[in-house]
């Protein structure tokens, strides 16, 4: 299909490191492809993610210097299968900061909560509405 969106990547300059916090939180399957270089974070459904090291930014032919990051920055949205609050205390016991905690959404219905992984990469976690999650 054209214009479809098939992959995002998460830059990070430990590659194994961000592929390890995924996996314990999520429970995703990780492909190293090459290890510690470029990671592919296979999720049960949807399309697939990648890792990629701040240092080599494969697969750029001419890699440059990373930049501070800084001001707004793209939002990743992970459907999760249970309240994003419990994920968001797993997340935060593995190295990341809380953006915000579980909020409802009247627009959406659903309950979404927030937090930069440890490499500042911002991940919003939805959870549609399925019952009482308060």
């Amino acid at each position: 299909m054209p214009n479809t969106l098939v992959f995002v990547d998460l830059p990070t300059p430990d590659p194994q490191a961000a592929a390890d916090f995924y996996q314990r939180l999520f429970g995703w399957s990780i492909n190293p492809r090459p290890a510690g270089i470029f990671h592919q974070i296979v999720p049960v459904e949807g399309p697939h993610l990648g890792l990629f090291g701040e240092a080599d930014q494969v697969p750029d032919p001419a890699p440059r210097s990373p930049q501070p990051r800084s001001g707004l920055q793209t939002r990743t949205y992970i459907l999760v299968d249970a309240p994003p609050a419990d994920y968001l205390n797993k997340a935060i016991l593995l190295g990341a900061v809380a953006l915000w905690e579980q909020a409802w959404w009247d627009e959406f219905e659903g309950w979404h909560a927030s937090f930069l992984d440890p490499w500042g990469n911002q991940i919003i976690m939805w959870w549609p509405e399925e019952g009482s999650a308060s």
